[in-house]
Formats: C-alpha cells, sequence, structure tokens
C-alpha cells in the first residue's frame, strides 16, 4: 500500500520500490552497476531507448506474481520481456515497471518425450540443442536468439511448420499470473476458452506467461541451409518458385524462405531452405538448389546449427528494426510484381538502409491441419486447400535522425503492396503477429467473430484492463 509520500511519486516509481522491498536481489534501478547491461538485453536498439525506472529479473512464478500485484495497485505502466528479440515496443516501456523474465529458463522434458516445460526466459537455440540430444524436436523459431514465448503467441512459422502447423498450434499448456494476481493454468480442459483466446490473442493481452507446454516430435536431423542468388537469375528463381509451390502442397514438408536484399554488386535472393528429415538434397527443391549461386550452405545438419546461421546472417542486434507485414493468395505473377515495386520502390535508398522483402508460404496444412485436429487457432484461415503467399518488410538503419524517413517509407511501400493485391483480386486481410508493424491491427485482421471472443475472455479474465492500459505496447483488443 503507497504512503502519503509514496502517493505524489511515479507509479513506476511507487512498484519499483514496492517490489524492491519484497525483493531486494531481483530488482535492478538506474543507479545499479547492471542496469546497463539489463537494458542492452534488449535486441533493438529502439527498445534500448525506452528506459524503464527498473527491472524485476525474477526466478520463480511466485514473484512474479507479487511484482504484478504491485504494479497493478501502483497503476504503473510496464513491459514484458522474454527472448528481447522484438522490435514492438510491447516488451518495453520508456519510464515505466519492466519484468526481464530471462532468469525463468527452465527445460523439462517429459518422461515420454511427448512434451517439454519451459520458462519464458528461454532461446530457442539452446533449446533445439538440448531437444537434438534426446532425439525430438519442437515446433520453434529459425534463428538462434529468439525467445520461445514471442515466437509462440505470436503465432511462429517455423522449419516444421509445413507438416506440423504453426507454432501456437503445438501449445500443449500455460502458467498464466493474471492482473488480479491469480495464477491459471489453462490448457484443452482448465480454463479451455482462455486457452483458445491464448491462441491468437497473445499472452500480453490477458497476463504474464511463466511457463508453457509445448508438443514435441520424433527427430534424427534436417537438411537446410542458404543459397544466395544474384539479380541475373531471378527470372528462373520465380520460375523455380512456381514449380515449387504447386509441388509443395504434395511434398507438405518443405520450408523455404527467398530474402531479397540490396548488396554492394546489386540485388541477390537468399533462398533459406528447410527439410525436418535427414534427406540430402530432397527432389522438391532441385529446380532452386542447381541455380547457380553466390555462395550456397545446403547440407545435412541440425536444426540448431541452422539456426546459429540464420542467427549470423540476419544480424541486427543494437541496430533499429522494423517491420510490415501483409497476406494474400498465391499467384506467381503477382508476386512478380510485388518485387518489382519493391525493388523499385527501395533502390535510392539502398546505401543508406537494409532493405528486406521477405516472402514464404502459409501452406494450405498450416491453415487446415490444427483446426481439423481441434488444436487450431483464432486466425481465421482455415477452409482453403491453396496456399498464402505471406510478406515481411523489413528495413534496418543506424541513426535516430532516420526513423521519420524510413517509418513514412516503411508504411507507403507496405500500402502500395496491399493496393497492389487488392487490384489483382488476392488480397488477404491476415496479418502474421511477428511480422507485423506496431501501427497495423492485426487483431482485427483474424475477424470479427474471433475479435469477440477475445474481448469477452478478456472481460472476463481481466476485468478492469490492467493488460489493456498499463501495458501499453503490443497488439491490443481495444
Amino acid at each position: 500500500m503507497a504512503t502519503d509520500n509514496q502517493s505524489t511519486l511515479h507509479p513506476a516509481v511507487v512498484a519499483c520500490n514496492a517490489v524492491a522491498a519484497l525483493y531486494p536481489a531481483q530488482v535492478v534501478k538506474t543507479s545499479s552497476s547492471e542496469f546497463a547491461a539489463a537494458q542492452d538485453s534488449f535486441w533493438d536498439a529502439r527498445q534500448r531507448e525506452r528506459a524503464p525506472v527498473c527491472f524485476f529479473q525474477p526466478t520463480n512464478a511466485t514473484q512474479v506474481k507479487a511484482a504484478l500485484i504491485e504494479v497493478v495497485r501502483a497503476k504503473s505502466h510496464f513491459g514484458i520481456k522474454g527472448g528481447g528479440h522484438s522490435a514492438s515496443k510491447g516488451s518495453s516501456s520508456e519510464g515505466s515497471f519492466q519484468f526481464d523474465l530471462s532468469n525463468l529458463d527452465h527445460v523439462e522434458i517429459s518422461d515420454d518425450k511427448q512434451t517439454v516445460k519451459v520458462g519464458p526466459g528461454v532461446k530457442w537455440g539452446p533449446l533445439f540443442q538440448t531437444l537434438e540430444k534426446n532425439g525430438v524436436m519442437a515446433v520453434g523459431g529459425r534463428d538462434f536468439n529468439v525467445g520461445v514465448p514471442g515466437f509462440i503467441f505470436g503465432g511462429g512459422i517455423s522449419y516444421l511448420s509445413a507438416p506440423r502447423g504453426w507454432g501456437i498450434d503445438n501449445l500443449v499448456s500455460v502458467d498464466l499470473v493474471l492482473a488480479n494476481g491469480d495464477t491459471v493454468t489453462a490448457d484443452k480442459s482448465s480454463h479451455p476458452e482462455l486457452f483458445k483466446a491464448l491462441r491468437g490473442g497473445g499472452a500480453h493481452n490477458f497476463g504474464i506467461a511463466t511457463s508453457l507446454i509445448l508438443r514435441l516430435y520424433p527427430y534424427t536431423g534436417m537438411w537446410g541451409g542458404v543459397h544466395a542468388i544474384a539479380e541475373s537469375h531471378f527470372d528462373d528463381v520465380f520460375d523455380k518458385y512456381d514449380r515449387y509451390s504447386h509441388e509443395l502442397i504434395k511434398d507438405g514438408k518443405a520450408h523455404l524462405i527467398m530474402d531479397f536484399t540490396w548488396r554492394d554488386n546489386g540485388l541477390i535472393v537468399g533462398l533459406s531452405m528447410g527439410y525436418p528429415e535427414p534427406v540430402d538434397n530432397p527432389p522438391i527443391f532441385d529446380g532452386l538448389r542447381l541455380i547457380p549461386s553466390l555462395f550456397s550452405t545446403l547440407r545435412l545438419d541440425d536444426c540448431s546449427s541452422l539456426a546459429t546461421e540464420v542467427a549470423e546472417v540476419t544480424d541486427s542486434r543494437g541496430k533499429r528494426n522494423t517491420y510490415w507485414t501483409l497476406a494474400m493468395e498465391y499467384d506467381i505473377e503477382l508476386l512478380k510484381s510485388v518485387y518489382e515495386l519493391w525493388a523499385r520502390t527501395t533502390k535510392p535508398h539502398a546505401s543508406r538502409f537494409e532493405l528486406t522483402l521477405d516472402v514464404n508460404h502459409i501452406t494450405p496444412a498450416m491453415r487446415n491441419k490444427a483446426a481439423r485436429e481441434d488444436r487450431g487457432n483464432l486466425y481465421g484461415l482455415e477452409g482453403a486447400n491453396e496456399p498464402l503467399t505471406n510478406i515481411m518488410l523489413t528495413i534496418v538503419w543506424e541513426n535516430e535522425a532516420d526513423d521519420r524517413e524510413v517509418t513514412a517509407l516503411l508504411k507507403s511501400l507496405g500500402r502500395e503492396i496491399e493496393a497492389l493485391a487488392e487490384q489483382h483480386g488476392k488480397s488477404v486481410p491476415f496479418k502474421y503477429m511477428n511480422y507485423a508493424n506496431e501501427e497495423q491491427d492485426v487483431v482485427a485482421s483474424f475477424g470479427e467473430e474471433s475479435v469477440s471472443f477475445l474481448k469477452q475472455v478478456a472481460s472476463r479474465y481481466d476485468p478492469e484492463g490492467g493488460f489493456q492500459t498499463l501495458q501499453p505496447g503490443g497488439f491490443k483488443l481495444s
């Protein structure tokens, strides 16, 4: 309870003081020598610039519960950091109370090796290494440094997604601390409506996840890597990509991302390929794999090694990062037009910024598999047997002075591509949360029925709206 003196203090100061009285070793204030390191643990430069009043680094769920009670009582804004690999402002909040869950890094594989229980501080690379030693694998991230909770609750597209679905479809159970301090376990039989809501609305709209149980699958290795191709071969790339896209429906296992980006000598495309079985040179990739490359790392290897490679190739830690996403029905001619628009628009900026057009499929199996098995999500994509093209525009830059220019460029380009898809009659409302810009209305893209359901669940589990008003970032319901 705040004293008369505390009542005049900033709410975050009140919250930090109250929690420090309970757990002094877990609170890092601005005066601490550890504060700078805590701030630098964020991946994105703009996240690092949003300095909180304090970091709270709990070691168990009981501490999370006690701290959240004090934060809500003080009416303090707060941020939640798991892996810290996000460009969305939801992970950090200026002048706030910052939950840093990195010490909640437990990993417990079940005796039957069907599931794994992980803390919100776990990152995919180390988790993959543990799972590989046990001959199992989860539907996880493609980057070694991405955190488990953000990936899962944002949807989660994985090397295993073609046969196994979204990451969120493979969530078995969640331990969640609610705004009133109650701790619940949400799964298909306990709080099923909350569990359903988490599979679309994300944990940040309902509580703080302190543990997740994920489904596991047998694993003996995989094949993949990066195959980089110069612009002079792009016509062949599009031709072979179209062939791959049609064969993917039959194959049902392959995964591919095309990353178009500018380099000093012009445009290149990096084909990031993955096959979730130890099959050397899977035939579905033959057309693309045999196009002459600038370099190629395709090989039989482990998931953790491929994730390390992706982290190294795409590393923009400590820089300023922003995204924009959209989805459209697959059409190769439309995709060519999207590429041409992107290349034409970004060329004048290529010497100053890192600009990338990422393209991947949301496969028919991803759209329908989990729904058929009654463990699906709220994305509203089921019922179709054709792939969707999922697009992410990324810009990476160094200087704060360029923020407005970058923001304007990204929004303008994103909306032009959306208009192009509409002109072709291929536009799809869905927006993938993990690729989205904070200004995009991701939740609304799931459809009115999903939005209505999410709001009903939020009103039951957070009737005072603590997670809608006190945690200012993320993709909210209101």
